[in-house]
């Protein structure tokens, strides 16, 4: 089989990102040398799933038309804001997420978005 045939065929199989990051393997071979098959298969394998929620994260943000485009580390912790940094950090992890049960409290249209 010839190298545009496994391209094409990986192009079919929807393997894009991982017939791009063979195609880098390929022309940079002395970089893989050392490394075994399963490696570098693996290698493509985590390129490819690597890529896919990276696209799937750009889908969902374009998708979402959200107002405002929020960054953490923009946010601005002056003391009339009332933000404190450990218990920012604590929601930005998204730890009490994995909480079976979870209450949001708060007066609804209170500018929710203040946190952005």
């Amino acid at each position: 089989m010839t190298q545009s045939q496994l391209q094409e065929q990986l192009r079919s199989l929807r393997l894009g990102h991982f017939a791009q990051a063979l195609q880098q393997q390929q022309s940079q071979a002395t970089t893989y040398d050392e490394m075994s098959f399963e490696e570098r298969l693996g290698l493509l394998a985590q390129h490819e799933i690597h890529c896919r929620q990276d696209s799937k994260v750009k889908r969902l943000l374009r998708q979402a038309t959200l107002r405002l485009e929020a960054h953490a580390s923009r946010l601005e912790y002056r003391a009339e804001r009332g933000l404190r940094k450990d218990k920012v950090a604590t929601l930005l992890s998204g730890q009490y997420l994995h909480r079976p049960n979870i209450i949001v409290t708060g007066a609804t249209g209170a500018e929710n978005y203040s946190l952005a």
